[in-house]
């Protein structure tokens, strides 16, 4: 079927934490612009320290893959491409949520950046404002259920407050998350309790090369805290326990705890926000999500530390199901809607080539009216490759990969291969391709030191029974500790 000749619906790109495009109040480029990744001697995270630049104006979407020192940042291009092309949409099509220029009535597509830094409620009530001014001119039907909101990672919290506690739902049909913490991930805990690390070494241990400058940015930013597990994810090893993270205790905690505590606030306000809304009043929720890729998972509280580990916390359900590399799979749906398996559908994609998924266009088609015949639920259609590594590493040191073949019915004889290429063009030449070792559709390999840079990493499982040869792709960002 041809595609339809426009959209009929508001459709609002949020992107997650460090994806959108900062610059000082006087235009001086803060984050995101550039062709030249972030890496190395040249990255200054405290460029970002809310100390430094209380106020960063968000000025669009970044557009392709930007390293920080703690996480590789998507860009967002691919994905905008995707909409305009499946809609036959324009350049005028598109509008940019800029407060410093007016908005254009006429778009289709918003593309909505914010102060990633400030938090949840902060952006959210920017979403607010920016929403009001495109419906200002429409009333009553025209206006009811008129957006359709496109969101990763921490970008859906940000919708999901906006439509409760700040009220959007009348005006939504829908929400579509892409690897969203709806629940929060370790990995924020890790962060916040550990420090930015890297160096060899399970995620979560006390080894390492501690970054001081980027854990500091971290833990001045309220976005951090919003992104940590609102359910029980810690065990004391003393009593045996599950502790929320505000629980953590000892006075040695307090500043930790008392801001946790707030983050925690957070997420119930939403929650209890969307528990008042009657049923026709909700916007559907479609929540992507990936499971088997080696995920921050399982914490636990011994001697005064807290240890995160990719182990499967055994006191949580779904056990087994990991996640995307950075969000657990049982934290990628919302509450409300965690019994419901149509309000979930299973992608292979880790966390960062989700903000390109091909699924959310083929959703936004289904919105339009075009049925695509697609299956939600809890697993992907085809085989798909779960894959582990860190996405940042430290330059000049060796570091693990290993893979695991999900979803196939028969492994034996499939054989894994491991190519590193560059991602950016101030990258060294790619590596040649590296055989994994192991069988029964799990394989390893360790990978030799990388100069600094942005190198794409993509694993290929080959003689894979009915579908030959399934991938499995991210990049990962090496830089100087």
């Amino acid at each position: 079927m041809d595609p339809v000749a426009r959209l009929r619906h508001l459709v609002v790109v949020i992107p997650g934490i460090g994806g959108s495009v900062l610059e000082t109040l006087d235009g001086t480029p803060a984050w995101g612009q550039g062709r030249r990744a972030l890496v190395g001697a040249a990255l200054n995270p405290t460029r970002l320290s809310l100390a430094e630049h209380p106020t960063l104006r968000p000025v669009g979407l970044v557009a392709s893959t930007r390293v920080l020192p703690w996480q590789v940042v998507p860009g967002y291009d691919g994905l905008v491409r995707q909409i305009v092309n499946a809609f036959r949409l324009h350049d005028t099509d598109v509008d940019v949520a800029r407060d410093d220029t007016e908005p254009n009535s006429g778009a289709s597509v918003l593309l909505f950046g914010y102060d990633f830094r400030a938090g949840v409620p902060a952006a959210a009530e920017r979403l607010h404002a920016a929403i009001e001014r495109r419906l200002a001119g429409l009333t009553g039907d025209a206006r009811r259920k008129k957006v359709i909101i496109v969101a990763h990672s921490m970008g859906g919290l940000v919708a999901r407050y906006w439509l409760g506690p700040l009220h959007g739902a009348a005006s939504c049909r829908a929400l579509v998350t892409l690897g969203t913490p709806h629940r929060g991930a370790p990995r924020a805990l890790d962060w916040l309790v550990n420090g930015v690390r890297l160096g060899p070494g399970p995620v979560g241990a006390l080894s390492g090369r501690l970054l001081g400058p980027a854990t500091e940015v971290l833990r001045e930013w309220p976005s951090t805290y919003h992104l940590l597990p609102r359910y029980r994810a810690v065990r004391d090893e003393a009593t045996g326990e599950e502790l929320y993270p505000h629980e953590l205790g000892t006075a040695s905690w307090q500043p930790f705890t008392t801001r946790a505590a707030e983050a925690f606030g957070m997420h119930r306000d939403i929650e209890d926000s969307w528990a008042e809304l009657d049923e026709p009043a909700r916007p559907e929720v479609l929540a992507m999500f990936a499971r088997g890729h080696g995920t921050a998972g399982r914490a636990v509280l011994a001697g005064g530390r807290v240890r995160v580990t990719k182990d499967d916390a055994e006191w949580l359900p779904n056990i087994g199901w990991r996640g995307d590399g950075t969000v657990p799979a049982l934290s990628a749906f919302p509450i409300e809607v965690a019994d419901d398996v149509r309000a979930r559908r299973a992608v292979p994609d880790r966390h960062g080539p989700m903000a390109a998924s091909t699924v959310a266009v083929d959703v936004l088609r289904e919105y339009e009216g075009e049925p695509t015949g697609s299956v939600r639920g809890d697993t992907p259609e085809r085989p798909w490759l779960g894959l582990d590594f860190d996405d940042v590493l430290a330059a000049g040191e060796p570091f693990p990969v290993a893979a695991q073949l999900l979803g196939a019915d028969d492994v034996e004889g499939a054989v894994a291969w491991l190519r590193i290429t560059p991602d950016d063009g101030d990258t060294p030449a790619p590596r040649a391709p590296l055989r994994m070792s192991g069988s029964d559709g799990r394989w390893e390999a360790t990978v030799p030191a990388l100069a600094p840079g942005r190198y794409r990493l993509a694993v290929e499982a080959v003689d894979v029974p009915r579908v030959d040869q399934v991938d499995g792709t991210d990049v990962i960002g090496v830089i100087e500790g």
